[in-house]
């Protein structure tokens, strides 16, 4: 295994001394990105948030002070990265405002239409299976809930030629922007929107799970 392709795969599920480094790294890295994209959509008064891929925890804390009334919940299948988050955000986890779990996002450990927000930041090219995965979140999202997902490494850029370098060794599952929407759409979401941050080489794409008169449940229920 080459030197891009085990970075990458720290990257996919960190492990070990390393991955708690890169680990720090990501937190750091990531987070001007998701400054940007957390400003492409409606954050006013959700109660029910999931960061899918939390890694060590720098976007809960993000979306815990823009919603300073929200659970605010994540899951990674690192336990590396896990108990990176749970030190980052003790003073919350201790007031019941985070809450973190082992899990994947293949097998989300939640009831149906549990949030009314969910963020992906750099993770959902590590996926099992794109398209099975977006139904899966779909299930946990409230009626009209929205749905990001967020990164750097996409088709059709500023920076395509690398990005198809890093896909090709890390094996990610990346898509242009437009294949991206369609299969947002695919999975049932609505009112999707794509931004792009060109000179950066970064990404937003959102979309809403159809409105119903569905009734939401807690996932702390």
């Amino acid at each position: 295994m080459g030197f891009i392709s085990m970075l990458i795969g720290q990257c996919k599920q960190p492990r070990g001394w390393m991955g708690k480094l890169l680990t720090q790294g990501m937190n750091r890295a990531h987070g001007p990105m998701t400054d940007w994209a957390l400003t492409k959509i409606p954050i006013h008064d959700q109660r029910h948030v999931l960061d899918i891929g939390c890694g060590g925890g720098a976007t809960l804390l993000k979306l815990a002070g823009l919603l300073p009334e929200a659970e605010i919940h994540g899951i990674d299948y690192s336990p590396v990265s896990l108990r990176v988050a749970a030190r980052k955000s003790r003073h919350l986890i201790g007031q019941g405002r985070i809450f973190i779990r082992e899990a994947s996002v293949s097998h989300l450990p939640y009831q149906d239409t549990c949030f009314d927000l969910a963020v992906a930041i750099e993770s959902h090219y590590f996926w099992p299976n794109l398209q099975e995965d977006l139904l899966e979140i779909r299930r946990v999202m409230r009626f009209g809930g929205t749905l990001v997902l967020a990164g750097g490494v996409y088709f059709g850029g500023k920076f395509d030629s690398r990005n198809r370098k890093l896909a090709a060794h890390g094996r990610m599952n990346c898509q242009t922007l437009v294949e991206l929407r369609e299969a947002i759409r695919g999975a049932g979401y609505i009112n999707i929107s794509v931004h792009e941050e060109q000179d950066k080489g970064w990404f937003c794409v959102a979309g809403c799970k159809s409105p119903d008169r569905a009734v939401g449940v807690s996932p702390s229920a």
